[in-house]
């Protein structure tokens, strides 16, 4: 019985994770349906036929489960929505929210089910949220029927079936909109989703059937294939391929009679078994290169395997009704004949030996697109190729090769250089996934929050497909929720503010990501007061931690205030903000990361924040340059070009500061030997050698004595024991196993900038 509890706790596991997908999906729409629905129109139907089948996949795998709590909650939710798309209850505010709780609720049976594998222990709240649900439901007059709080889940209204014959039971998924409407509404992510289920679940079928060889009454076996065939029925009519829901279900029908012990596992029932696999694997194929899936005389095959299950009678029979062995043959060879499968054929007499051939001859249409592997293995295998990446630049660069030419072996370095490349650009790319997962999250916040906090928002998210890293997207998870209930209480006006200062009611926040200078941006703008730096200096003079009146101080140096622990500019405490946790809980997550926070702020026109989140494991390619003994990496894209100084060209301010004019650009010069503090070949500037480094617009030129080359640098953050130093990214491992920090450009120019301001 353990295998049997495994393939449970499987399928349990990816009820979960698919649950919370969905429901992830929902929330988004659920808000967008709200903004885009008037009083009176009807709601955009598309959308509202999306939320309806999400909620409605939920439901049919929780019953298939057995999770009652969730299929009631699940229940109630779609009828409502089905009232909504059918225009007899509008889709105002009151059912948003009644309809977003209820996805909280689900959220909180499925953690209760991955902690104990039992939707028990929120009854209360489901009561609760089922009797708002059908307040919802009977809000509007004139409805013909009435529905009991917290009533026991019944099946959707069915509508007439399609020439079902007396015999042909009525298919469960009725309740969808259309078989045609079904497949429009079908985005390529779920599509692909259901191929791949489909590929799995047909296998598990198979692999099943062909057990049943050796081991004919082993009714775990039985029991794993017909659960199987049910999620497979279960996607197809889901995905709105009633062909196949309606071959699957009868299909299911022979398994459930095999289960019964109506149905001996013969040689013929397997072989009719594999057979149907392969019709289906052969639709599922077509399905998968943009085909309709359409099966080929399926109402015949519905009659052959009618032929084969045994009439049902009002009791269960003593013993097993073993069919005829020529009549399953005979059904079994009108079957090939009419789907014109490569099946060869048997006879009544075959050999139990022949089947495992046959099966093993059947090709094989679709491939499998994914496969899950463990995240630890992953970082294993992405460490491994930095290690590699480092490896390469020890063989290529050895410093006992200087001063010889070996043609055979720089050739097998280009082609070992190349390989090392390519296989970096893939791995790199496995763990990436879009910032969009983290983004829509957003969506259902800022509605909530905006009805808490009696404000209109609109949210923008922009940048969605910017791929991060999936730890760093669960690490930013958190810093974002504070930013954007900061923005909304603190930074936003309410409408009667905004409107006496001639802004508009609705206050604006946009959440963006970007890919710059080798480093993930995402920016969380709000178009509200912004910060106000006297209140900040008068706190932070309040709490001790400014001993002058910080007139000297940068703004970016007062705005840092806001991420001391138990720092709050706010007048009260809310149960939104105002205790000064937040900004300290932000700051020490984008540090656990190595990244950086700036914030920029103008008085009545809104405050920028923006999270700079380096790659945890990034191969970049930089210019190895000099200075005294120290070599550095200086990342190629953020380097605009070199030049020899030249005397007429360089300016001195009254302060000191050296500038270098380029192009009628004065930039200002950082020496790096005095930044930190080593020796180096030239101090003079004449003649030196500087590199322009560029970051968002701002330059800055760096004095160095040699440029040694251009060479893949693997980016390593530097030890807790160092610590953060300003202008330095990290460091990377050189081809003689010596040591080079990476600079921080952006970091570097901000402190040339700094400078030259003063």
């Amino acid at each position: 019985m353990s295998d049997m509890s495994n393939i449970i706790d499987e399928n349990i596991l990816s009820f979960i994770t698919e649950s919370r997908e969905m429901i992830e999906e929902v929330e988004p729409h659920l808000i967008e349906l709200s903004k885009t629905s008037s009083p009176g129109s009807s709601p955009d139907p598309e959308t509202t036929n999306l939320i309806f089948r999400l909620f409605h996949s939920i439901k049919g795998t929780a019953g298939f489960l057995q999770f009652n709590e969730v299929v009631k909650v699940t229940h109630e939710a779609e009828t409502l929505l089905d009232l909504i798309r059918s225009g007899k209850v509008e889709m105002d505010r009151r059912n948003t929210d009644v309809l977003c709780r209820t996805c909280d609720i689900v959220n909180s049976f499925l953690n209760q089910i991955e902690s104990t594998g039992s939707d028990t222990g929120f009854e209360a709240e489901a009561k609760a949220i089922i009797g708002e649900l059908s307040d919802c439901i009977h809000s509007k007059p004139g409805e013909k029927t009435k529905k009991k709080k917290a009533s026991p889940p019944t099946p959707p209204k069915q509508p007439p079936p399609k020439e079902t014959t007396a015999a042909e039971p009525t298919i469960e998924m009725g309740a969808e909109p259309s078989d045609a409407l079904a497949q429009l509404l079908l985005t390529p992510e779920m599509l692909e989703r259901f191929v791949e289920e489909a590929v799995e679940q047909l296998e598990v079928v198979e692999e099943s059937m062909l057990k049943l060889q050796e081991e004919p009454d082993n009714q775990e076996t039985i029991q794993e294939a017909f659960r199987s065939l049910h999620s497979f029925k279960g996607n197809c009519g889901f995905s709105g391929y009633a062909d196949l829901e309606k071959l699957a279900h009868k299909t299911e029908t022979l398994m459930d009679n095999l289960k019964e012990g109506h149905i001996k596992a013969d040689a013929s029932t397997i072989q009719t078994m594999l057979h149907m696999v392969d019709v289906f694997n052969q639709a599922i194929a077509d399905i998968s290169k943009g085909g309709p899936g359409s099966i080929q005389n399926s109402s015949v095959l519905l009659d052959l395997l009618e032929d084969i299950i045994p009439a049902q009678t009002t009791t269960k029979p003593a013993a097993p009704i073993v069919r005829p062995e020529i009549q399953q043959s005979e059904a079994l060879f009108l079957l090939r004949e009419k789907t014109e499968l490569p099946v060869k054929e048997e006879s009544s007499g075959q050999n139990k030996a022949d089947i495992p051939e046959t099966s093993a001859n059947r090709s094989r249409s679709i491939a499998r697109q994914d496969i899950r592997v463990n995240l630890a293995k992953l970082d294993q295998l992405i460490n491994l190729v930095g290690e590699l990446v480092i490896a390469e630049a020890m063989v290529t660069r050895n410093p006992d090769l200087k001063g010889y030419e070996f043609e055979n072996f720089e050739r097998s370095s280009t082609h070992l250089n190349k390989i090392v490349r390519d296989l970096q650009d893939i791995t790199l790319s496995v763990r990436m996934i879009p910032v969009s997962g983290v983004f829509r999250k957003m969506i259902r916040l800022v509605h909530d929050l905006s009805v808490k906090a009696h404000k209109k928002v609109n949210l923008e998210l922009l940048g969605e497909e910017t791929e991060i890293d999936k730890t760093v997207s669960e690490l930013i998870a958190d810093p974002l929720v504070h930013l954007v209930r900061n923005a909304i209480d603190h930074g936003l006006e309410s409408p009667q503010e905004r409107l006496a200062q001639g802004k508009d009611e609705t206050g604006e926040v946009i959440l963006e990501a970007k890919h710059e200078g080798g480093e993930i941006w995402i920016s969380i703008k709000d178009d509200g007061r912004g910060l106000d730096r006297q209140k900040i200096l008068n706190k932070a003079i309040e709490k001790g931690l400014l001993k002058d009146d910080g007139s000297h101080l940068e703004d970016s140096q007062v705005y840092d205030f806001i991420f001391h622990p138990g720092f709050s500019t706010a007048d009260k405490v809310t149960d939104v903000s105002g205790r000064g946790v937040g900004m300290d809980v932000v700051k020490r997550n984008i540090e656990k990361i190595k990244g950086h926070i700036d914030i920029r702020s103008q008085p009545g026109f809104g405050t920028v924040i923006a999270l700079r989140i380096p790659l945890t494991l990034a191969i970049i390619d930089g210019m190895l340059v000099r200075v005294g003994k120290a070599r550095y990496t200086v990342p190629l894209l953020s380097i605009r070009e070199s030049i020899q100084v030249e005397k007429d060209k360089i300016t001195i301010t009254m302060d000191g500061q050296e500038l270098v004019k380029v192009r009628e650009e004065l930039v200002p010069i950082i020496r790096l030997h005095e930044l930190h503090h080593i020796e180096t070949d030239r101090r003079e500037l004449v003649g030196g050698l500087v590199v322009i480094v560029e970051y968002r617009g701002e330059s800055a030129a760096l004095l160095i004595d040699e440029i040694i080359g251009e060479q893949q640098a693997v980016i390593k953050g530097l030890s807790n024991y160092v610590g953060s130093v300003k202008g330095l990214s990290g460091c990377t491992i050189l081809g003689d196993g010596e040591i080079s920090l990476i600079l921080d450009i952006g970091g570097l120019v901000k402190k040339a900038q700094s400078l030259a301001a003063a």
